[in-house]
């Protein structure tokens, strides 16, 4: 069968809107609208997993239900979850309708919210900053509550469905004689729950899932999962910069259930990243996820699935937006708009305001490190003399943009690979070996800079934008990586020793106590089991 995989709408109602000037604004339900209407064309059936709207609120639910309907009714199948912007978003912001502007943000009768602790005034723009609380409450556009929410979308799979696990809004449906799809809602912080405690199952669904596994088996149907969030631990830079809930986001130990009770196949979606992965639990069952980037930012894209239960191969194929009427936009595409806002935004986050920062980021070129890895990369002439202007900035965000749009085009045998990795490896060298500062923990979330930096330059599993999987295979093809090593760490320390040595007579005494002790146990750390093989461990 064929369907159309979609994620991470964000719709914003026009009546949210203070400012009809603001074209990035006004953009957002223009984009979300024309990727559903592209996607109906395209195929008979649509998934929507999660985040359907930017905030929860109210207009936005009732008018994207609204343009959904309209959409059903010429002959598209639609289907749906929500996740965590659907209900109970943190962020807060000032929108208008009609005449009248109005403050909007989390619902105070969430259980995620507490109306008498909220710091109002720090939310809100200046314009309300002298407003009393009491002013504020019944301006308030409500975001909706989960039982809100699944009654609004019901005509959008749950009224369909085989079976529906009431506590967790998760259901399961029939969709064809030999395909059934599981519609899984993990979005609750439950003190029960297995996993982590923000994004996971209840004992309860776990038992419900393994139940609709089993009966698939039973009626002879291939049965497969859609989530929100992935199964797969995020990419390892994915969960540096996305703070301490989204990167805990996800352990591998609900995936490995999963794996377990027999699913070979998700489709997840909220990182905003076109990226295909699995993993391999501790019983060796493989689980494929295929995770489809947002319709709202770079890229803004859906995926086009054909899916054999019977014969256990899934193809895909992403597909951008090509279409939008009321965009308003200058450049040549959607595709081109979100590459530079996207490009716009990375420069500033990485440079800040800093001059000297900007300056470096704007000049420092291969041939200016080459030096370094001269040896170890080993380019030919015509190899270095094809890259050595190439500015370092320019080849980090582009494999920023090789991560979220997928199939990395930086393989093991390119020049550009051999030019990092080497690099890589000098630096995880100096922070295993310093003792000063636990790097790793404190700022790249327990993986080395090789572990953070190889997966966004290509895919080492199957390719992310188009492609075929064996679902049945036992084991999929992997590239083999070359290991690059430094011992630039330990030139270092040694460096610091003499210096130490010519300063202080005492020095070298407590750095060669010290320094033994702290490498010993750095490499006790390191021997400890990391569980079983995922994608980017």
């Amino acid at each position: 069968m064929r369907f159309a995989m979609m994620s991470d709408t964000h719709y914003i109602s026009r009546k949210m809107i203070a400012d009809e000037t603001d074209k990035e604004l006004m953009l957002q339900p223009a984009v979300t609208e024309a990727a559903v209407l592209q996607a109906s064309k395209d195929c008979d059936v649509l998934f929507i997993v999660g985040d359907l709207t930017d905030s929860g609120d109210s207009f936005s639910h009732e008018d994207f239900s609204a343009f959904l309907r309209k959409v059903k009714q010429g002959g598209t199948k639609i289907y749906v979850i929500f996740a965590t912007h659907d209900f109970h978003h943190h962020k807060a912001y000032v929108r208008k309708y009609g005449e009248k502007t109005e403050y909007k943000t989390q619902p105070w009768n969430s259980p995620w919210f507490d109306i008498e602790k909220a710091d109002w005034r720090e939310l809100a723009k200046d314009e309300f900053s002298s407003l009393p609380i009491e002013d504020l409450v019944p301006g308030l556009v409500p975001a909706l509550s989960p039982e809100e929410v699944w009654e609004i979308y019901r005509d959008f799979g749950p009224d369909e469905a085989y079976s529906v696990h009431e506590s967790s809004f998760s259901y399961c449906l029939d969709l064809d004689e030999k395909t059934r799809c599981l519609m899984l809602n993990d979005i609750f912080r439950n003190e029960e729950a297995l996993g982590d405690k923000s994004a996971t199952y209840s004992p309860s669904c776990l038992r419900w899932i393994k139940r609709m596994y089993d009966e698939a088996e039973r009626d002879g149907k291939y049965i497969f999962i859609c989530s929100h969030h992935p199964l797969l631990p995020a990419a390892p830079a994915y969960r540096i910069g996305a703070g301490k809930e989204n990167r805990n986001m996800r352990s591998p130990v609900v995936g490995h259930m999963l794996a377990d009770m027999g699913f070979s196949l998700a489709f997840t979606g909220h990182s905003h990243f076109c990226d295909v992965g699995y993993l391999r639990s501790d019983s060796g069952n493989l689980l494929w996820d295929i995770t489809t980037p947002s319709v709202r930012f770079y890229p803004p894209a859906y995926r086009e699935i054909d899916l054999d239960g019977e014969n256990k191969t899934v193809a895909y194929n992403c597909k951008y937006i090509n279409a939008v009427e009321t965009a308003n936009i200058e450049e040549k595409s959607l595709f081109e708009h979100y590459h530079n806002v996207f490009y716009n935004n990375y420069y500033r986050s990485v440079t800040g305001s800093n001059p000297t920062v900007k300056k470096l980021m704007d000049r420092l070129t291969v041939k200016d490190i080459y030096f370094l890895v001269k040896r170890k990369a080993r380019l030919t002439a015509e190899e270095y003399n094809g890259i050595k202007d190439l500015k370092i900035f320019d080849l980090i965000i582009e494999s920023a943009f090789n991560m979220l749009v997928g199939d990395g085009a930086y393989t093991p045998d390119t020049p550009e690979y051999r030019i990092l990795m080497p690099i890589c490896a000098m630096l995880d060298s100096i922070i295993d070996t310093q003792p000063f500062i636990n790097i790793k923990d404190n700022y790249l979330g327990g993986y080395s800079v090789s572990k953070v930096i190889e997966p966004m330059l290509f895919n080492n599993s199957a390719p992310d934008r188009t492609g075929v999987i064996d679902l049945s295979a036992v084991s999929p093809s992997r590239m083999d990586t070359p290991v690059y090593t430094s011992h630039a760490g330990n030139i270092l320390m040694g460096l610091i020793y003499i210096l130490a040595l010519v300063l202080s007579p005492l020095a070298p005494v407590a750095v060669a106590i010290a320094l033994p002790v702290i490498t010993a146990k750095k490499k006790q750390k390191s021997k400890k089991h990391q569980g079983p093989y995922y994608k980017y461990q």
